[in-house]
């Protein structure tokens, strides 16, 4: 289950399930030892850390250290994407010098896809996509591809490796993100990126291998046009898709991933050329930039009718009183959690991690019971701006072994922050 995600139909045998999700000998043995091994961390974890409505809030807001244990800056550092500049030179400057950081990023993914499928499928995998990476980029949205190719020159990295990266929060990603509003109605938007599963890990230091590759590449990103700020961004260096983002008077967005076992059919038609559905990234960073979405009411309604490849949560919020929601998504809309709904039931914000809201959420990942708790034991009094989201998200197990950055956003006043994160001491895995 954990290495397919899908169910078994009731006349599948053993022998057609080793068929379908590859046999369970040879190098892949280790890797469901080390599923299983991770599994039981992660329940021992569950139950050492009562991840069940029990608030753990951690106030430090703002942050009171400089750096992280890991050597990193806590704070983002700034980096201006001039999108007048030609596609291939947009991203020079940010990731020529960290070249070597993103090709480790891309090395600690590709073995991870090397353990799950096995070696010499990964290889004739990048083969084929060998064959017709540069009429993908050409069929991406706008000029993303030839960002991307621009990417390739400025690293020496091959363009389907990054075309790998690019894919990579479509398949791993865990995350909290929440939009509140306070007692005077001022609307705060927060999300914790925790990125980096299993089997990829490093005991020495007890860190995901793909987390501990992230870290060094976060960045916050101005995206300008005309001279003028268009809407800022946390990303990481070498990726041009958006999942956090923000546009100053208009809204602010966040995405967390949802898994079913639909997804896989829909990258692989996507990949494969049909374009009769949105790629998730892209599209958050198309709505950012394009000039018509000037509102929150304009995102909202064009987010909420797109049909996406797979399935995921959208999280936006706006400016005014009521402006925010969690908009679910199998491929089409299954869902919203609106926040002016929520305020009639007496409820100030709207909350998700990764699985549904309107389910109880699972005993062995309930990261949201504990952020629910700090939100409602705060009240609408005690949000305070962006100390109450962050204290909160800053709060264990919503920051855990995955967490990388927590960014905070306020669509009114145009105030965007961004922090590396790090979990020390008794930490869930995720």
């Amino acid at each position: 289950l954990i290495q397919t995600r899908g169910t078994p139909t009731p006349k599948a045998t053993p022998q057609n399930l080793r068929k379908k999700a590859g046999a369970a000998t040879g190098d892949q043995k280790p890797l469901l030892a080390m599923n299983r091994y991770f599994l039981l961390l992660g329940l021992l974890a569950a139950f050492a850390l009562g991840k069940h409505a029990k608030c753990n809030m951690h106030e430090d807001y703002p942050p009171t250290a400089n750096k992280i244990p890991s050597g990193e800056n806590k704070t983002v550092e700034w980096f201006t994407l001039n999108l007048d500049a030609a596609p291939e030179d947009r991203w020079t400057e940010l990731v020529k010098p960290r070249k070597d950081g993103i090709a480790n990023l891309i090395g600690t993914v590709t073995a991870l896809l090397k353990k799950i499928v096995g070696d010499e499928k990964f290889q004739h995998l990048m083969s084929i996509l060998d064959l017709f990476i540069d009429k993908e980029f050409e069929a991406w949205p706008h000029d993303y591809g030839r960002e991307v190719d621009g990417i390739s020159k400025a690293t020496g990295i091959s363009k389907t490796e990054l075309f790998i990266l690019q894919m990579a929060y479509e398949v791993w990603g865990l995350c909290t993100s929440m939009v509140v509003q306070d007692s005077n109605g001022e609307i705060w938007h927060g999300r914790n990126l925790d990125f980096g599963l299993f089997p990829a890990f490093d005991f020495k230091n007890m860190e995901f291998k793909l987390t501990e590759a992230l870290r060094p590449l976060v960045v916050s990103v101005d995206v300008q046009r005309g001279g003028k700020t268009l809407y800022y961004s946390t990303t990481f260096a070498g990726f041009a898709g958006v999942i956090t983002g923000m546009r100053k008077g208009a809204f602010s967005i966040s995405v967390d991933t949802r898994f079913d076992n639909k997804f896989d059919i829909g990258l692989i038609k996507w990949i494969l050329g049909d374009r009769s559905k949105a790629e998730l990234t892209f599209t958050i960073r198309s709505v950012l930039e394009d000039p018509a979405m000037t509102s929150y009411s304009k995102a909202y309604s064009y987010l909420k009718n797109v049909t996406m490849i797979g399935p995921s949560y959208i999280i936006i919020g706006g400016m005014d009183k009521g402006e925010g929601a969690i908009i679910s998504k199998d491929q089409k809309t299954i869902n919203v959690l609106d926040l002016n709904d929520q305020l009639k039931n007496g409820t100030f914000y709207v909350l998700e991690t990764n699985y549904d809201n309107w389910k109880k959420a699972p005993f062995f990942d309930d990261r949201r019971n504990p952020a629910k708790a700090c939100l409602d034991q705060m009240g609408s009094n005690g949000v305070n701006g962006f100390s109450g989201v962050f204290n909160t998200l800053n709060g264990k197990p919503n920051l855990n072994k995955l967490t990388t950055y927590t960014t905070l956003m306020s669509v009114k006043t145009g105030k965007y922050e961004a922090y590396r994160q790090y979990c020390e001491g008794i930490c869930s895995f995720w």
